[in-house]
């Protein structure tokens, strides 16, 4: 299946592709976290003490249920050292990108105008140092 048909939204990482996906699972899983997939703006607020895990959390949790059947999950720790105080906001916006992404049953909302690149490069994100 395409990252167009499964939900997943490709990400670049430290030069490796990963895919993102908001299963059900990962829906439900933030729902016992954050008290619903709606608070997901406040558990990367700013003023949440716990910011920093939720954030190395959820990103291990979309990328581990975006991966293909087989493959070894990620543990919190190896997510943790793709993420630095460098690509901190990339890597949030990655994550809402991802959100709504899945939500669009995998399209991406129509660009202002009109034209949005809906191929696999298009929608990818890139999160990489520079």
């Amino acid at each position: 299946m395409s990252a167009i048909k499964d939900g997943r939204m490709p990400v670049e990482l430290n030069g490796k592709t990963y895919y993102l996906l908001f299963s059900l699972n990962a829906l439900d899983e933030m729902q016992d976290r954050f008290g619903g997939y709606d608070k997901l703006d406040k558990a990367f607020d700013q003023s949440n003490p716990t910011m920093i895990k939720d954030l190395r959390w959820l990103l291990t949790l979309i990328i581990n249920e975006g991966m293909e059947e087989g493959e070894t999950p990620l543990t919190e720790q190896q997510v943790g050292k793709l993420i630095h105080i460098g690509n901190l906001p990339q890597i949030k916006d990655a994550i809402f990108s991802a959100f709504v992404y899945s939500t669009n049953g995998g399209e991406e909302k129509e660009a202002a105008d009109g034209e949005a690149d809906t191929t696999e490069e298009g929608n990818r994100v890139a999160v990489q140092d520079e």
